[in-house]
């Protein structure tokens, strides 16, 4: 009996401690950092989207959220020290689904925490998220699909606007030639079912919390209020109060069933 607690307890310490070397696959969010003034709590509101093909980083500010491909590499285990002295690569260890540890050389000067030419350590957690960071996320992972009972849910590109909606026929066609060249071109809406994300396909966005009010309107943070006219089934204006006119952002339903984190990955892996 002795000698199988023995090995059961062995086996537990053996798989825990080949745990740690794993590759970090997932969302982990910052929660501590160690730099120019010690270990201190994470003061960035900062996540790593660790995939197979890249790794992404989302940093939120309010209700803002940016994204970028800053490390310029995927986050494999590496171990916790550096082949040499003049080896200054990042280092990812202790690392599993729950979390993980990345080192790297910090060369700033002047900042608050990061070291000047010596080593910085952030530690990330999984399955942990800011109420903002949460709504973004909820809204980049989210699958289209076009629901019966609400059909404003899903992911819309911005054509552009228009002052009058009934000129919304004559003026399609020509959003629809310039959309490339337009201050909206990469622009989309997304309505999940608790929140909704204005998304810069390749910079970032804004989060917010959502009410629906039936499929002909919908209120931001319990307080800005959007009135939608279907135009059909995957084609709706939004009505827009600037100063004393009301103009309309003409939106189209996205409908090749990606997610948006899917679209950032593959737009900035192709931009590489």
């Amino acid at each position: 009996m002795k000698r199988t607690i023995v090995t059961m307890l062995l086996a537990s310490f053996i798989m825990g401690a080949t745990a740690q070397t794993e590759n970090p696959r997932g969302i982990y969010k910052m929660v501590t950092l160690t730099g120019k003034v010690g270990e201190v709590k994470a003061p960035f509101d900062q996540y790593k989207i660790c995939t197979d093909s890249l790794t992404l980083m989302l940093s939120v500010h309010n209700s803002a959220f940016m994204i970028n491909d800053n490390d310029h590499k995927v986050f494999d285990y590496t171990g916790d020290q550096p082949k040499d002295d003049n080896d200054k690569s990042t280092l990812i260890y202790d690392s599993n689904a729950d979390h993980f540890t990345m080192k790297w050389w910090s060369t700033n000067k002047g900042h608050l925490y990061y070291p000047e030419n010596d080593w910085c350590i952030e530690k990330y957690e999984a399955n942990k998220y800011s109420e903002t960071a949460r709504l973004a996320f909820d809204a980049l992972n989210m699958t289209p699909t076009i629901d019966k009972k609400n059909p404003l849910l899903g992911t819309w590109r911005i054509l552009g606007d228009i002052d009058e909606l009934r000129d919304v026929k004559e003026m399609l066609p020509k959003l629809h030639e310039n959309y490339e060249s337009s201050k909206y071109h990469n622009s989309f809406y997304i309505f999940a079912p608790n929140s909704f994300a204005l998304v810069l396909l390749g910079r970032g966005g804004a989060a917010n919390t959502i009410e629906y009010n039936g499929k002909n309107g919908y209120k931001l943070n319990k307080k800005t209020s959007m009135n939608v006219k279907w135009l059909n089934k995957d084609r709706i204006a939004i009505e827009e109060h600037i100063d004393y006119r009301i103009d309309w952002k003409i939106l189209e339903r996205v409908t090749d069933g990606q997610s948006m984190m899917s679209r950032i990955t593959s737009y900035i892996t192709k931009r590489k």
